[in-house]
């Protein structure tokens, strides 16, 4: 295992990028398209409000994550909204025109017989045992495993736990392309533990943000992305980070705010420009959709 620690996200991600391209641990060419790799890696970032960072020749792409963040939340799987900032999304989609990657979907939308989707597991194991070790969020299921599947989820599982009263999140990846994955999966996942933060507060006033740890059994860089990486490494990586949350994105039920609601319309219907929430964090969305 090797494992790649730091304040922010922008020191971890600089390390690891350092290390799988210089050092990798094997060459190998999945479904033809050669890659470098570390098998068995860990993201260790001790302060996941810096979950973003910026770089001269490819920083956070700010647009596409805040509308990822937008269609995660909102618990929807369609392709339509989020291929507007993302075509890739077109390649991967079932015949019904949804994707299986959409991670709001799978763990806010989805219930099982006892009337739990994964995101109120999660909350209410940790209000019923702040030392619980059953807060688990499953993303890849058995329903994807599936001859013909263009998206085999790569997030397998993420789970929160209560320690010295922090709130520690570690997410479990199959595999995670360090260009195109891990960045904006790393955004969407800090984000949600300051999410979780935010509402077990409520029962813990205490409580503060502890680590987050990305954890990935294929980490990888494709042939195509050599230069690019090689490039990056020779400029800045600042760390960077959100507004603070001012706002509950989902409630503990996983039920989506109002507002998250009211930016996808305006998305889909042009009108985006100039409107004022009455967050910082939405602001801040809204400011990104309009670059």
């Amino acid at each position: 295992m090797r494992v790649y620690k730091g304040e922010t996200f922008a020191d971890v991600y600089e390390t690891a990028l350092t290390d799988v391209l210089t050092n990798p641990q094997y060459i190998t060419s999945p479904r033809g398209m050669e890659i470098k790799e570390v098998t068995g890696a860990s993201l260790v970032i001790e302060d996941p409000e810096c979950c973003l960072y910026e770089n001269n020749r490819r920083g956070s792409q700010y647009k596409y994550i805040a509308a990822e963040l937008l269609w995660y939340f909102s618990g929807r799987n369609d392709v339509a909204f989020i291929s507007k900032f993302a075509k890739f999304w077109e390649s991967i989609q079932n015949d019904d025109g949804t994707v299986n990657s959409a991670y709001g979907n799978l763990i806010f939308n989805e219930y099982n017989e006892e009337g739990y989707n994964q995101w109120y597991w999660a909350y209410d194991s940790l209000i019923k045992d702040k030392d619980s070790r059953q807060a688990v969020l499953h993303f890849n299921k058995p329903k994807h495993q599936f001859d013909g599947n263009k998206d085999f989820v790569c997030t397998l599982y993420g789970i929160f736990h209560i320690r010295d009263n922090r709130l520690n999140f570690t997410v479990h990846m199959r595999s995670n392309d360090l260009i195109l994955g891990t960045p904006t999966d790393i955004a969407f996942f800090c984000l949600l533990q300051q999410q979780m933060l935010r509402l077990l507060k409520s029962t813990y006033p205490d409580l503060k943000l502890g680590s987050y740890t990305h954890t990935v059994d294929s980490l990888h860089i494709y042939e195509r992305h050599f230069c690019l990486v090689t490039e990056m490494l020779s400029e800045a990586f600042v760390p960077l980070t959100y507004p603070t949350l001012d706002i509950n994105l989902v409630d503990a039920q996983g039920t989506c705010a109002i507002e998250v609601n009211e930016m996808i319309s305006r998305i889909e219907d042009n009108e985006m420009i100039n409107f004022v929430y009455e967050s910082n964090f939405m602001d801040w969305l809204n400011d990104r959709l309009n670059e």
